[in-house]
């Protein structure tokens, strides 16, 4: 007996719109107090190379 839930030949038309739902309750209901780096630090770093322990020389 062939069975299926959803009878689609392409999954992604149930697949990526319920990865992105679940995906934004994730981020929606997460607890966990904001933090991180400090996004003008890490962007000074990325731009110029500071701090990576390379020296030009």
């Amino acid at each position: 007996m062939d069975f299926a839930l959803f009878p689609l030949r392409n999954p992604g038309l149930i697949s990526i719109p319920v990865g992105f739902l679940l995906a934004w309750a994730g981020s929606v209901l997460d607890r966990r107090q904001p933090g991180g780096a400090d996004y003008t630090k890490t962007e000074i770093r990325v731009l110029t190379g500071a701090g990576t322990g390379r020296h030009d020389g």
